[in-house]
């Protein structure tokens, strides 16, 4: 598969797009489908561990490299904007329906809606059963319909806070599956910035080990290393991201996120419900009383603002 994608990246866009669709699909086999649906927040809730999976070499190093340069080409063109939600990252929404961004990064437009329809389908193909079963839990749209982010930490000590990514009740969010694409070809342990994710178990991986163990505070930790898929539900897993040591801009941090939307929002659970009361109690500093309040509530109020200013700021694009 990663002859097919070096051999792709010498031809035209449709070919890279195919090309990295189906190296996406062989990684994310329907054993991992399989295990990061069992785990679905719309089934099991916030007291059910989270699986994180983490796909490695999956468009090869040639194809990541050339990835990155991409990223920064877009950069360089002054494309990118602080983002509202961390004022440490400076990132964009990549779309081939922009002129200016495509001419700079023909391939990396391209992968988004490539990632979006490889894990889209394995997924569905594991959730259909469990709706037949009688599950509440909503396919994800197949097409590739997504939003994205392209992201790059700039700042030594740059990080992320602690957050869930989709939050809002009533299924005003319709992002349900996050896909992260590390695009740091030479990242080494020295530089930091792990995704750090609580409550949650590491699926995959080379050799099994995504990272370094868990810490005192009882998060894994996933390294931001290159040409590295790392997936799980954007309204159940609490993460953040540790802080950067940046000495060049060969220490940028740089990923690429696709959400993958789900087709029915207000018939899934989860989006229907927002930020579970159980996550909410023990991560954002929720009082135990709030267990007893009706299950459709919004999250902590400043939380639940902040990611509602981000995701329209993603979706006016």
């Amino acid at each position: 598969m990663v002859f097919v994608l070096l051999v792709a990246l010498q031809l035209p866009l449709a070919n890279f797009a195919s090309a990295a669709e189906a190296a996406v699909a062989s990684c994310f086999t329907p054993r991992l489908a399989q295990t990061l649906v069992a785990c679905n927040p719309s089934v099991v809730g916030g007291w059910r561990k989270q699986s994180v999976v983490v796909l490695d070499g999956v468009l090869g190093r040639e194809a990541c490299e050339r990835l990155r340069s991409e990223a920064e080409a877009i950069r360089s063109r002054g494309l990118l904007e602080r983002a509202e939600s961390s004022g440490d990252v400076m990132a964009t929404q990549v779309t081939p329906d922009d002129d200016s961004m495509r001419r700079a990064a023909t391939t990396l437009t391209a992968l988004p809606r490539a990632i979006a329809r490889a894990v889209g389908r394995r997924i569905n193909d594991e959730v259909r059963g469990r709706q037949a079963s009688g599950e509440a839990m909503s396919c994800l749209v197949e097409d590739g319909a997504h939003t994205n982010k392209l992201a790059v930490v700039e700042t030594d000590g740059g990080a992320y806070l602690k957050h869930v990514d989709s939050i809002l009740a009533g299924g005003m969010d319709p992002r349900k599956l996050t896909a992260i694409y590390y695009l740091n070809p030479n990242w080494s342990e020295a530089q930091g910035g792990h995704l750090r994710a609580w409550d949650a178990v590491v699926v995959g991986g080379d050799g099994g080990e995504a990272g370094p163990p868990a810490g005192g505070d009882g998060a894994v930790r996933v390294a931001p290393r290159g040409d590295r898929l790392v997936l799980f539900w954007s309204d159940g897993l609490v993460h953040d991201v540790e802080p950067l040591r940046i000495a060049s801009e060969a220490d940028h941090r740089w990923a690429l996120t696709t959400w993958h939307l789900a087709a029915d929002p207000a018939a899934d659970r989860s989006l229907a419900q927002g930020l579970d009361p159980w996550l909410d109690v023990r991560h954002f500093g929720a009082p135990l009383t709030s267990l007893t309040a009706p299950a459709r509530r919004l999250a902590t109020r400043s939380l639940a603002d902040a990611c509602g200013r981000a995701l329209q700021v993603m979706t006016r694009r």
